[in-house]
């Protein structure tokens, strides 16, 4: 059923994606995060979260074998192989864009999106059209947060978001999953995270030290 409604609506959101204790933990750590803005190819511009322990846990989530088989089933792609993306943010009243474009790059299947957005926010909605007649098919306002919207990657259809509106920014994770590899796969995820978190500990350890040494 959900694979007919992918194929019919050229897209599917799953709800409640992540455990609301972890999705907790993932939101403090954005809020306090650096942002640092970042432009792609005029079609994109966007504050994008800097934060790799935070980015690689979200990319743990998405690469467990489990879940990628439910994409899978869902979308009719072929074998996954990585996934590749971000952590952003769309400020209202500002220069902030995604225009219509297609994602059709570097082996991309699947386009995903994770709603992060603590507060529902105005604007900033999905359309997405058939190329070759430029109808705008469907019309999709992700508010949902711990939302995640599934949609394919073909030449067939373009998409945009609308600026966002009011005082809300948007903000979300959005990437790939490919085909291909050239970013990591699940087990290099997991050792990636563990890095991050193994890296962390350390300067937690050693900042005590360093704070005696300071005051003899």
């Amino acid at each position: 059923m959900l694979r007919a409604q992918f194929q019919r609506d050229h897209y599917l959101i799953l709800p409640k994606l992540i455990e609301p204790v972890l999705l907790a933990t993932i939101l403090k750590r954005i809020e306090s995060a650096p942002i640092v803005p970042k432009e792609y190819d005029g079609i994109i511009a966007q504050s994008v979260i800097d934060d790799p322990l935070t980015y690689s846990l979200l990319l743990f989530l998405v690469s467990i074998p489990e879940f990628q088989r439910l994409v899978q089933r869902i979308t009719g792609c072929r074998r996954i192989a990585d996934f590749q993306g971000r952590i952003y943010r769309l400020n209202p009243n500002t220069d902030d864009r995604i225009v219509w474009h297609t994602d059709v790059y570097a082996h991309r299947m699947v386009t995903f999106s994770l709603n992060l957005t603590t507060q529902e926010y105005r604007g900033g909605t999905l359309q997405i059209r058939s190329q070759s007649t430029k109808e705008i098919l469907h019309e999709v306002h992700n508010t949902g947060l711990g939302d995640a919207l599934l949609m394919p990657v073909t030449k067939k259809l373009s998409h945009r978001v609308l600026p966002v509106e009011g005082d809300i920014p948007r903000t979300a994770m959005a990437g790939w999953f490919r085909w291909e590899h050239g970013n990591v796969n699940y087990h290099d995820a997991l050792r990636q995270t563990s890095q991050h978190l193994r890296g962390k500990q350390a300067v937690i350890e050693t900042e005590p030290a360093a704070l005696d040494a300071r005051q003899h």
